[in-house]
């Protein structure tokens, strides 16, 4: 279990290997926000737009164990047919002991089941050394598979760490098994 390895190994390793004294200021994982966007709901037809949502729910509450909160357009933009109010995406923020079961099953399941995902590179990564994923298919993650759902929606995902270096953060998800190609 990562949560295990992370309290006993991780944290000793990076207290070592970054040369940091106190065990508080040894970078972790913050928080991680999982977002899909519903798209395909605003040109849906009326009666099949209850169903995607559902589907959504379904999915990303089978990826992360949480119910997600529904994300409403704030204003109207004529040129999108989008209506204030109309739902947008489904989001989940994860932190502490499940954001690291989702952190081990999106490094040992997901991301190798991804198609043509060869690994970070320095553009997925942002100026705090957080890290930033996007996938069109949620298939990749044996929960999102099922006779339940029938839409295919995209996945953002967003993991944040605690440190205010970048250099730290990457070495942090190096140490957590992210294939990061510097």
């Amino acid at each position: 279990m990562l949560r295990e390895d992370f309290d006993k190994k991780i944290k000793e390793e990076l207290m070592q290997e970054l040369n940091i004294k106190n065990k508080l200021a040894v970078p972790r994982p913050l928080k991680g926000i999982v977002n899909i966007g519903i798209g395909k709901l605003i040109t849906a037809q009326p009666e099949n737009r209850d169903k995607i949502l559902e589907d959504a729910i379904y999915v990303l509450s089978m990826i992360t164990g949480q119910k997600p909160k529904i994300i409403k357009a704030k204003k109207s933009v004529s040129g999108f047919k989008l209506r204030k109010g109309m739902p947008v995406s489904v989001l989940v923020t994860l932190r502490g002991k499940r954001l690291l079961d989702f952190i081990e099953r999106l490094v040992s399941y997901a991301l190798p089941r991804a198609r043509e995902f060869k690994g970070i590179t320095k553009n997925l990564l942002d100026a705090k050394g957080n890290i930033n994923l996007g996938f069109k298919e949620v298939s990749m993650f044996p929960e999102a598979i099922s006779d339940k759902v029938r839409y295919n929606f995209g996945i953002q995902i967003t993991l944040l760490g605690s440190s205010k270096k970048r250099e730290e953060n990457i070495y942090l998800w190096k140490k957590l098994g992210f294939p990061i190609k510097i």
